[in-house]
């Protein structure tokens, strides 16, 4: 039964938009019980002041790197793109989804006069071996924390577990509640049946599915999720911590919304999801 939790936790009626996923009960309880300490526990002024560092900052990279005024370049932690609410929806959205973040990242770092305090996170350096680093704005605030509540990203987590991490889900509840950025996305799901693997239109977006699970492989690398059309769903790796409570093989016989971007695999196509936010079950 520990399975199907998760999974009927994250049920919405299909007028219920797109964002409605299994987010809410992987961490509804932590947030409902720890949201006002997390919050006070996210400013700078209750962090140890051992590895904090002040720094200049020269010029965004990316969506969550940084070069520094020293040379450095680092990775913002915590950060996972969202694509900015356009006025029309539409089931394929544009793949360019870091301009918006790194838009919304470079004005916060103008008003905070290209100035941060960092400290570095668990672990310390990323696969490439960049520094990993948590960075507070000059008025104490978790910058992370502050793009996430304002709906300019979703909440992406290190690989090690963090007290920060509940900073990150607290900011992705309240831009919920406020219904900001991202959280006002609400396009239209395509028929998994309709899409055709030889349409490469459809590999120029993220798409918005909605099928029926036919099968469910589970291996010690993956999940992959045969829709009822020509569509696989993957969940891969680490990001299956997403779903700690999920049982795969309860999804079959599901009616699920996907949302990511669709590319070839033999003679069908595939969707890797990353997060919570991308699987939906519905009534």
């Amino acid at each position: 039964m520990t399975g199907r939790v998760t999974a009927l936790a994250s049920r919405v009626r299909p007028d219920e938009g797109v964002l409605r996923g299994a987010l809410v009960c992987v961490v509804g309880l932590l947030l409902l019980s720890q949201a006002g300490a997390a919050a006070a526990e996210c400013r700078l002024a209750d962090q140890e002041s051992r590895g904090l560092q002040e720094v200049g900052v020269e010029r965004v990279l990316g969506f969550d790197r940084l070069r520094l005024a020293d040379g450095r370049t680092i990775r913002l932690i915590g950060l996972a793109l969202a694509a900015p609410s356009p006025e029309a929806m539409a089931p394929v959205r544009d793949l360019s989804l870091h301009e918006g973040l790194r838009d919304a990242l470079e004005a916060r770092l103008e008003e905070a006069g290209q100035r941060l305090t960092l400290r570095p996170g668990r672990p310390a350096r990323d696969s490439r071996g960049r520094p990993r680093m948590h960075a507070w704005l000059p008025d104490g605030a978790l910058l992370a924390a502050r793009l996430i509540a304002a709906g300019a990203a979703m909440p992406r987590p290190g690989p090690w577990p963090e007290p920060l991490d509940a900073c990150l889900y607290a900011a992705a509840a309240e831009a919920r509640a406020g219904e900001r950025g991202l959280w006002l996305e609400r396009p239209a799901a395509l028929p998994a049946r309709v899409l055709d693997p030889l349409d490469g239109a459809l590999r120029h977006g993220r798409l918005r599915v909605q099928g029926e699970v036919i099968s469910v492989r589970a291996t010690e690398r993956h999940w992959v999720m045969e829709l009822d059309g020509p569509l696989d769903v993957l969940i891969r790796g680490d990001d299956r911590d997403h779903w700690p409570d999920l049982e795969p093989e309860s999804l079959t016989g599901e009616a699920v919304i996907v949302r990511g971007q669709v590319y070839p695999w033999r003679d069908r196509l595939r969707m890797r999801i990353w997060h919570p936010l991308d699987l939906e079950v519905v009534d």
